[in-house]
């Protein structure tokens, strides 16, 4: 469980998420500079409502809950049903989010999250993306993969992360994972890069996943 108003640096700082994911530091210190990481929140990630926000893109991926308060009523809300459209949530104007929740990584359980921007610790993303893995004799149980900076509000590839779960990893099921999250996203051409930058980084940035999670798609 995490507070709606920790920061970047204190999921940075902390034991718990050092332990369970080995590599947060070096993934978390991506999210812009030190001076908004001191700052920016964790829900405050999520209720900007970017399609590339860093954060969102990383709990999307582990299908974290929110827990929303008006002051006397409470409700929990999934990540992933939070955006209904560009800078729409599902959110009155009068909560606000109180803390988030999420199954902390098993042994069996692979996490990766890639970024790719013009400048790499100082700036918002072109495209990122993360991947969780939950393995079981050598299949994918569950899969959740979510993608930012390819369309309109911050992206949970449904159809990838469903064609995923049941399958060996092996290069030909990771091309046709590939082929399905093309059908999933809407990138813009902006001052991030064309449309057609964004598709060929989201496909390198998937395949990137499954590398540094030791598997051989070559």
């Amino acid at each position: 469980i995490i507070g709606a108003a920790a920061t970047v640096t204190d999921l940075l700082e902390s034991e718990i998420m050092l332990q369970h994911f080995p590599k947060s530091k070096e993934h978390l210190k991506l999210v812009s500079s030190t001076p908004i990481r001191n700052i920016a929140t964790v829900a405050g990630n999520f209720v900007n409502a970017s399609p590339i926000g860093d954060l969102t893109i990383f709990f999307l991926a582990l299908d974290a809950q929110l827990q929303l308060t008006d002051g006397e009523n409470k409700r929990t809300v999934a990540l992933r049903q939070l955006y209904k459209g560009y800078k729409q949530l599902d959110k009155k104007a009068d909560e606000h989010i109180e803390q988030i929740s999420f199954e902390l990584p098993a042994k069996n359980t692979l996490f990766n999250f890639e970024k790719v921007c013009k400048r790499t610790h100082l700036d918002i993303a072109s495209v990122n993306t993360a991947l969780c893995l939950i393995m079981h004799d050598g299949l994918v149980q569950t899969a959740g993969l979510s993608a930012g900076g390819v369309g309109p509000v911050p992206a949970f590839l449904v159809k990838t992360s469903n064609f995923l779960e049941g399958k060996s990893i092996s290069k030909k099921v990771v091309d046709e994972a590939l082929a399905i999250a093309q059908t999933e996203i809407s990138p813009i051409s902006d001052a991030r890069g064309t449309e057609a930058y964004k598709r060929l980084l989201l496909t390198q940035l998937i395949k990137a996943h499954f590398i540094e999670m030791g598997f051989d798609i070559v």
